[in-house]
């Protein structure tokens, strides 16, 4: 009840936009990972990180069932990446097929195992940020990888400012404090990490 109600007003907060939103930075990242769905807003940062990092991999991971809502244009996600820049040998597939971030995460954990992988940067919607790298840190907690975070900013219909303003943010806003709730009890993540 006592966490209903913190997440109620939260939501309710002028700064509750801006509270999900977080950026952790990976000195010369080896992999850079573009997480499924909003491919329109994720993956154009990608390939200008990729551009900044030459010799990192860009990874995908693949929903266990594409539909437009959690990987709108998944099959022509290499050839995008292609047109914006990013060679292809540099394109890589995560193993396994996912639902979920918690998921995705995972895949990544694996193919970072596989390929003795020691830093990770997270491209996602702004947003999606806090829970990505909640997520990610505890699911790579055991591990001697770096994980960081870069919120898609570059064509991102996002106003962390004004998230009350329009409905996309509205329920964008609204629906991350309820998954980031639900992944601290169903995870045992840590909602309060920082960009430190």
């Amino acid at each position: 009840m006592c966490g209903a109600l913190i997440l109620v007003l939260l939501v309710l907060s002028p700064g509750a936009g801006v509270a999900l939103i977080v950026n952790r930075p990976v000195s010369r990242p080896q992999v850079i990972v573009s997480l499924a769905s909003h491919e329109w807003e994720r993956l154009p940062s990608v390939a200008r990180l990729a551009m900044m990092h030459p010799d990192a991999v860009v990874l995908l991971t693949r929903p266990a069932a594409p539909t437009p809502e959690n990987c709108n244009r998944c099959a022509e996600r290499p050839a995008w990446l292609q047109w914006l820049g990013v060679a292809p040998t540099r394109i890589a597939i995560a193993p396994g097929r996912v639902t979920n971030t918690y998921d995705e995460a995972v895949a990544v954990r694996e193919y970072c195992r596989r390929h003795g992988t020691r830093r990770v940067l997270v491209v996602t919607s702004p947003y999606h940020t806090r829970r990505t790298l909640a997520t990610f840190q505890s699911v790579f907690a055991r591990t001697n990888t770096v994980v960081g975070v870069s919120p898609a900013w570059m064509h991102s219909l996002a106003d962390p400012q004004r998230w009350w303003s329009t409905g996309h943010d509205r329920w964008y806003v609204r629906y991350e404090w309820a998954a980031l709730f639900w992944y601290t009890l169903r995870h045992q993540i840590n909602p309060l990490v920082s960009a430190s």
